[in-house]
């Protein structure tokens, strides 16, 4: 049973995706029931984006406590393929927990365990002995392999998150977010062999039966049981405050709850203080079990909105439509006319021949003022080519660009600046006439008044002979 359950969580945790980073683009929802935590998060483990459904402050630097040891188990799986190794207690790995107060498995100095063991001392029992075991054998020091967490979680992306220990033991310099253990949990779920060691329940060590530090896991703690819940790892300092990872699963719905930061209090007049934590991730599970479910916003062919045409025969627009059924998980009953769609790199318009089918653009499906999918949007029909529209708009296209109209200007201006010129010309032309004109009329009258200036006083003109009648 027990192999099963983790063959199934692994599948359904690897066929999704391959390394994603945390999705904070769907719409989250506020929880109605009190969390306690300083920091959550709630993912849907069922979409390939692992959308995130519930949180608060994500992004907040916490301290991790013992939830360090789900890096240090993923680290040593992706170092180690032979699990069935043995390696010893040393003295510096014993010493290293030695008078911390640190939750220990007992290891003696030069007892000799399998990796696989240590594997199940670390995530099962919280033993930080055997993290210690687990870090000199595949680095050398904790130094080294401290190091190889920090690349790994590097490599996933997480970028507010740094160890200085293997098994989560206070330091300042060692700390994370909820969004950061999201990551690295969601990636260490992807090895099967994780999985089956981060579920198991119970180990026994030295003739005792251990139980799982994730007390949701033992019906025995009636405050804390959740049926439904899965592994994976827990963590408490005075500094950290208690938190938990885990999982749970039910009618088809699968989701993964970080919760760091909660505290222990008295809750419902009980006599002893609760362990908040457990509380954090039930109510959430709960919550999200109770009141969210998976709906078709869009489905295939329905219609979105619609595009301009150019060149289109008997049309000037198309109908675009969702290419494919977009199912999210959002509250349950929800109204779908409180959805809207939000186009995405729409162009102003397409060119025919379009054809059915033919992929356009893509439109967001907003709800609650946040964007919950992306659907792709296509041609809702074929539109033919209507050649006569192609070519007259090719000649209005070819008169109304730029460099035409560049040119047209400048020809208009050159025609004008010519016409001015024939104007000016002429007009200097009748203006040198009007001269020479007048020149030779003032150089007539001189010389006429020079021939009267040279004829004597007493000139008389010669007599006339007489007009015959």
């Amino acid at each position: 049973m027990k192999k099963t359950l983790s063959i199934i969580l692994s599948l359904i945790i690897t066929v999704s995706t391959l390394v994603l980073p945390i999705s904070s683009s769907a719409a989250t929802y506020k929880p109605d029931r009190k969390i306690y935590a300083e920091a959550y998060m709630l993912i849907n483990l069922d979409d390939d984006s692992y959308p995130v459904v519930a949180k608060k402050n994500e992004n907040e630097r916490l301290y991790p406590a013992s939830l360090t040891k789900i890096v240090t188990a993923i680290v040593t799986l992706n170092n180690v393929k032979d699990l069935s190794v043995k390696t010893k207690m040393s003295k510096t790995a014993f010493e290293a927990t030695l008078g911390t107060g640190a939750q220990v498995a007992g290891i003696e100095v030069g007892e000799e365990l399998t990796i696989e063991q240590l594997l199940y001392l670390t995530m099962v029992h919280s033993a930080c002995d055997a993290c210690q075991v687990l870090a000199e054998y595949v680095a050398g020091s904790q130094q080294a392999f401290t190091q190889k967490m920090n690349d790994w979680v590097k490599s996933i992306g997480c970028k507010d998150t740094n160890f200085v220990n293997p098994d989560g033991l206070h330091d300042a310099n060692h700390y994370t977010t909820a969004s950061d253990m999201a990551k690295i949990t969601i990636e260490a779920l992807k090895n099967p062999t994780f999985v089956k060691i981060s579920t198991t329940t119970q180990v026994k060590f030295h003739g005792l039966t251990l139980g799982h530090t994730n007390l949701m896991l033992q019906p025995g703690y009636v405050t804390y049981y959740y049926e439904y819940a899965q592994g994976i790892k827990t963590g408490s300092t005075e500094e950290a405050e208690y938190c938990v990872i885990t999982k749970a699963s039910k009618d088809g719905y699968n989701y993964l709850a970080v919760v760091m930061k909660s505290p222990q209090q008295y809750l419902n007049s009980e006599p002893y203080k609760t362990k908040c934590s457990f509380i954090d991730a039930k109510s959430l599970f709960e919550w999200a079990f109770d009141s969210l479910k998976y709906t078709t916003l869009v489905s295939t062919g329905e219609v979105v909105g619609e595009i301009a045409v150019e060149n289109g025969k008997d049309a000037d627009t198309v109908q675009l439509v969702a290419k494919d059924d977009i199912n999210v998980i959002v509250p349950a009953g929800l109204d779908k006319s409180a959805v809207i769609y939000k186009m995405v790199d729409k162009p102003e318009s397409i060119s025919a021949p379009v054809t059915r089918g033919q992929a356009v653009c893509k439109a967001e499906i907003i709800y609650a003022n946040e964007a919950v999918a992306t659907v792709d949007l296509v041609a809702a029909n074929t539109i033919e080519l209507s050649t006569f529209l192609k070519v007259i708009n090719a000649i209005k296209a070819f008169f109304s660009s730029t460099p035409v109209k560049i040119i047209f200007i400048a020809i208009v201006f050159l025609a004008v600046l010519y016409a001015f010129w024939v104007i000016s010309n002429a007009n200097q032309k009748k203006k040198k006439k009007k001269t020479r004109a007048k020149n030779r009329a003032k150089n007539g009258s001189a010389r006429n008044n020079n021939q009267r200036s040279n004829r004597p006083d007493d000139y008389l003109p010669p007599p006339q002979p007489p007009i015959k009648k």
